[in-house]
């Protein structure tokens, strides 16, 4: 095996540079999904590196739901486990297929300038005549769909957006790469729904079946709104985990019997809430795996 080439003056650390690697392996297909990695001691020494550095390395792509560690079996490259960082990171769901080395497709069903929806205006803060792009598409892997989405992008934000070619390009990048936006943050809700109408058809299920929905609002880095999108997911293909943490605040006092009042002053995001500035609060990261 061919470790990688580390640049050890590189203000990036070997670690990082590590985790690039290894996800160059998958992509590239090298390392196929449930591809089990060689021993840490093994890959450490074929790398060059110590084992703490690989561990890193290593706990940070199963953070990422990149791999999988399962106790006395070994570290493994997920079954085609697309784990979103859901309240921590801003990706595409074409993204997170590029970077798991899964191949996809996508079906255009709308691509189209068009007077926004009271719902859609509000969210995006448009003035009245102010246009958006709306896209609708499929994500598709496997020849299954997986992903129904609906896109709403301020016209006057991205001139000619309605022409781009979303067969083959993903919306985030064309709006950074095309546009020259800057795409900063981004606010989330969840709810689990029964598959109706369109959502059923597209996804090719069952009307009543479970689906993740998603109401994203993105935000460039001067806090204008640049996308507002409602994704559906189809629910035999993901879960929504998380990794909570206890407050310190919370195991000092109340385990100790105190009692608290009702506090006093603005309340204070919790675990995924959105903070002023952008990102996201608390040390919990709620994630959707495929």
């Amino acid at each position: 095996m061919e470790g990688p080439q580390l640049d050890r003056t590189s203000p990036v650390p070997l670690y990082l540079q590590i985790k690039e690697w290894m996800l160059d392996q998958i992509r590239s297909g090298r390392w196929p999904q449930r591809f089990k990695l060689p021993a840490e001691e093994d890959l450490a020494g074929a790398i060059g590196v110590s084992r703490g550095t690989l561990r890193k390395a290593i706990a940070a792509l199963v953070s990422e739901g990149v791999l999988d560690q399962i106790h006395g079996k070994g570290t493994f490259v997920t079954a085609g486990g697309i784990e979103q960082p859901l309240a921590q990171r801003l990706s595409a769901f074409s993204e997170l297929l590029e970077e798991r080395g899964i191949t996809y497709s996508t079906r255009v069903l709308e691509q189209a300038l068009e007077e926004p929806a009271s719902r859609v205006a509000s969210l995006l803060r448009l003035e009245p005549g102010q246009r958006v792009v709306h896209l609708a598409r499929i994500r598709l892997v496997e020849s299954c769909p997986v992903a129904y989405m609906e896109n709403y992008v301020p016209a006057h934000l991205a001139p000619g957006l309605e022409r781009a070619d979303f067969t083959r390009n993903g919306l985030f990048r064309t709006l950074e790469q095309e546009y020259g936006l800057r795409l900063a943050w981004g606010q989330r809700t969840f709810e689990a729904l029964g598959a109706e109408g369109d959502v059923a058809r597209y996804l090719d299920l069952p009307p009543g079946a479970p689906v993740f929905y998603i109401q994203q609002v993105v935000y460039l880095d001067d806090g204008r709104p640049v996308e507002f999108s409602d994704v559906w997911l189809r629910g035999d293909r993901f879960r929504l985990s998380a990794v909570i943490r206890r407050s310190r605040e919370g195991r000092g006092r109340e385990g100790a019997g105190a009692l608290r009042g009702p506090r006093v002053g603005p309340p204070v995001p919790g675990p995924g809430d959105a903070v002023p500035g952008g990102g996201w609060s608390g040390p919990g990261a709620a994630k959707l795996s495929f």
